[in-house]
């Protein structure tokens, strides 16, 4: 299982971070955008507007997010 987690800002911050586990993902995605943050399709959103996640390999942003339905 590999799991790449995406994190970006509105002031050009980015990295990206790979996981063997969901719950490794899970952690890193919501310690930047929240456990219950704006979700599309494509990337999930903090509260503020000024994070944002995008997940690509084996799992989904709703993988990650659980909380956030």
């Amino acid at each position: 299982m590999t799991i790449k987690v995406h994190y970006s800002t509105l002031d050009h911050f980015s990295q990206t971070r790979k996981f063997k586990t969901l719950e490794g993902a899970q952690r890193y995605a919501q310690k930047w955008v929240g456990p219950r943050p704006e979700m599309s399709y494509w990337y999930a959103v903090s509260s503020d507007g000024i994070g944002k996640v995008q997940v690509t390999g084996d799992a989904t942003l709703r993988d990650l997010f659980p909380e956030a339905e």
